[in-house]
Parts: C-alpha cells; structure tokens; sequence
C-alpha cells in the first residue's frame, strides 16, 4: 500500500533544528517503521499512546527520539504531528518540556 506522510507545523520546526545526523536518523526511522511497514502494528518501539491525546493517537521510539503520529485512511496517511526528545523522564517538544 502506497502510504503519505503529512508533517505538521511543530514537527517541520523540530526536524529543521534538528541536527543533520539527527534529522535523518528520524527521517530513515519513519520511513522503515511506518511507510515501509505497517504503521498500526504494536512494536517494542511502535504502539498507540496509552491515554491518546489531542495531538497524536501512537508513538513511534527512535532511541532518545520520540514521533507521535495519527493514522488515517486505514493507513494510507500518516500524520506526524510532535517530534521530540526524552531525556531521563521529561519529554522535551521545541527545547520545553512538554505532557501529552
């Protein structure tokens, strides 16, 4: 299945402060998780949000890395709508620390 990925705002500012290497780390792991493979499969480092939220529906991990993402047209658009950082316990959207 031919899959689309829309980017939100706040994700398109968090990937363009991102550090290159970093950037394309998350960029790669979208693609092998959730364009190449099925997106609402439940991974180790891809599963729906416990309590989903107003801003995303499933959490994909890339290492400290976090993409929180809402899946649409039984999986034919992917809307990635936060990307963030975990450090220790916080969550960090844009440099703030952030609750779902």
């Amino acid at each position: 299945m031919k899959r689309r990925v829309e980017f939100n705002d706040s994700a398109l500012r968090a990937l363009a402060v991102m550090e290159k290497v970093h950037r394309k780390f998350v960029l790669d792991g979208i693609t092998i998780h959730l364009i190449e493979n099925d997106p609402l499969e439940i991974t180790r480092t891809k599963f729906p949000l416990k309590h989903p939220s107003e801003f995303a529906e499933r959490e994909l991990r890339l290492d400290n890395r976090r993409v929180f993402y809402t899946v649409l047209d039984d999986g034919g658009l992917l809307l990635v709508n936060l990307i963030g950082e975990k450090r220790g316990n916080k969550l960090l959207i844009g440099g703030e620390e952030f609750e779902l």
